[in-house]
């Protein structure tokens, strides 16, 4: 049997009704032919006319023998007739249905030389003259009696009868005897036929960027969380109302849709939450829209502090100035200046907001009509939030049940972390995490640095998609990231910019997220619930950890 370029005809072609004819010749060299000889099939071939125009075309079989040469046949199917008066060839099918087709004998002469010239380029090819053949192959047509044409001897042709009966003593003849060769044909050689086969079936696997197919998933998962959108009507009509999910499941995207829609609507609206980098990120986004305030709770206090003239003592604990001090100052700032009060107010991550917090945010509201919407983490196993919300704060029984943010391979590395109502992971499945173990700090940085480098320069991941989290201010230090990694530009997250890496601590990124996520895992997080839930699932489509092997296994756990 020959040897078959493919191995296998492709389910995709054995279906196709256009190449059942095709199927039938491929078959038929297969079991004809012995092993001396390697058919290809279906090779497509580009080449350029005298003006340098790009034409391309394909040779249905390439027969090669080391001996004999090369033969390219063109095949076609049905009853097979040419008009020469318009230069027109058809087919006719079993239907008796007619079928323009392109000039077989043109297209199998085309094909060997356009090969010819291929080989001649190859650099397994010794450069000589070879013998090399063309034939049309009309397994349905019957054999006339005489010649087509001054081009198209009977010779050149395999009709039904050949096909038939012996349709491998056909191909040989096509090649004729070594012996007759003309001029100084030489034969094909195995150096030919290894240049044959680097040209017409040489295998390749092209790669595609990490980068491209993260942002493949992210676009997914940006669909699915604004198909949320339909909750903030169903609340529409509760004054006081919270909604509880897990990390991911769209509770950012929906407190910053519905402060949107609010301040649209024409009403005073507040968005606020404890991160003041999340505040920035949500400032940036809306920002421009009348009638909307956003910033972070203290940053809220403080500036209606100033505004009213409410003095803020600065001799006192920072942990006392943030707990008491500063909501304290708000209530007072608003009862100095009650226009100030707004008809809507949004909290997001509200399961970090403490008893009197809330006290102050309900005095940021106007009175009768006003709103107020609660969105909070549901995460029982880290946070004990549904006690501290405000009493007349309803939870809505429509609970955030789908991770939209993360992919499923992340999703399933931050469920551990995670107690509470069910959540399902709906987005792609996504690519795996990595975990790798470099010891200590300098095989960590070493460690990052590569990996940095390869997602930028070999992924192509933007660098402003990428944030290094860390457990400590301190830990910045220690692995060397104030100002580059992996060739690139660092900056914390409140300042985060194009062609930057985020480089911060996972308190700081609360409530943010970015495409890429590399995590730096130490032992202070095991002690830490709040820290792992936090930091992995920050990433959207792809998660790094490294760390030491033993903190990474229980993290894992």
């Amino acid at each position: 049997m020959a040897v078959m370029w493919p191995r296998k005809l492709p389910p995709d072609v054995l279906r196709n009704p256009l190449r059942s004819t095709e199927c039938e010749v491929y078959r038929k060299l297969e079991s004809s032919l012995s092993d001396a000889f390697t058919v290809f099939y279906s090779r497509p071939w580009l080449g350029l006319t005298a003006t340098g125009e790009e034409i391309d075309g394909e040779c249905d079989f390439v027969v090669a023998h080391a001996e004999l040469g090369l033969l390219a046949l063109e095949v076609k199917g049905g009853a097979v007739s040419y008009d020469p008066a318009e230069e027109r060839w058809t087919s006719r099918d079993r239907w008796n249905l007619r079928h323009t087709i392109r000039n077989p004998v043109q297209q199998a002469r085309s094909s060997k030389h356009r090969i010819l010239e291929k080989l001649k380029q190859s650099s397994q090819w010794s450069v000589r003259r070879i013998r090399a053949r063309h034939g049309i192959v009309l397994p349905h047509s019957a054999r006339p009696p005489g010649d087509l044409g001054a081009d198209m001897p009977l010779r050149i042709f395999c009709f039904e009868e050949e096909f038939r009966t012996d349709f491998g003593k056909w191909v040989r003849s096509r090649f004729g005897d070594p012996a007759d060769a003309e001029g100084n044909e030489g034969p094909l050689g195995h150096d030919g036929l290894k240049a044959l086969e680097k040209l017409l079936a040489q295998p390749f696997q092209l790669k595609t960027p990490l980068g491209r197919i993260l942002v493949e998933d992210d676009n997914e998962l940006t669909l699915l969380t604004q198909q949320q959108f339909h909750i903030l009507s169903c609340i529409e009509a509760i004054p006081r109302a919270a909604v509880s999910g897990a990390a991911g499941t769209g509770k950012t995207v929906l407190a910053v849709e519905e402060a949107r829609r609010c301040a649209e609507a024409g009403r005073r609206t507040l968005f606020t939450c404890f991160n003041r980098a999340l505040a920035l990120s949500v400032l940036r986004n809306l920002n421009g829209i009348e009638g909307l305030t956003v910033a972070s709770f203290h940053d809220w206090c403080e500036a209606m502090a100033a505004e009213t003239g409410v003095k803020i003592p600065r001799n006192v604990p920072q942990q006392r100035l943030l707990d008491e001090i500063y909501p304290e100052a708000l209530m007072q700032a608003l009862d100095r200046l009650p226009s100030r009060r707004f008809d809507a107010v949004v909290v997001d991550e509200g399961q970090d907001f403490l008893p009197l917090w809330w006290s102050a945010v309900d005095a940021s509201l106007s009175g009768p009509g006003s709103s107020l919407r609660i969105f909070f983490d549901s995460n029982q196993r880290v946070y004990k939030t549904v006690g501290k919300l405000p009493e007349d704060v309803q939870l809505v029984p429509i609970r955030l049940t789908q991770n939209m943010r993360n992919t499923q391979r992340i999703h399933d590395i931050v469920t551990p972390q995670y107690e509470g109502f069910a959540i399902t992971a709906i987005g792609p499945e996504g690519v795996a995490v990595d975990v790798l173990a470099p010891e200590g700090p300098q095989a960590i940085r070493r460690q990052l640095e590569k990996i940095i480098a390869r997602l930028i320069t070999v992924e192509k991941v933007q660098a402003e998609d990428i944030a290094v989290l860390v457990e400590a201010e301190k830990d910045v230090s220690a692995l060397s990231l104030r100002d580059k990694c992996g060739g690139q530009p660092v900056a914390n997250c409140e300042d985060a910019r194009p062609g930057s890496i985020v480089v911060d601590t996972i308190a700081r990124f609360k409530g943010l997220e970015s495409l890429v996520v590399v995590v730096i895992c130490t032992p202070q997080m095991l002690s830490n619930r709040e820290l792992p839930y936090v930091a992995f699932s920050r990433a959207r489509t792809h998660l790094v950890l490294m760390g030491p092997q033993a903190v990474l296994d229980r993290l894992r756990a």
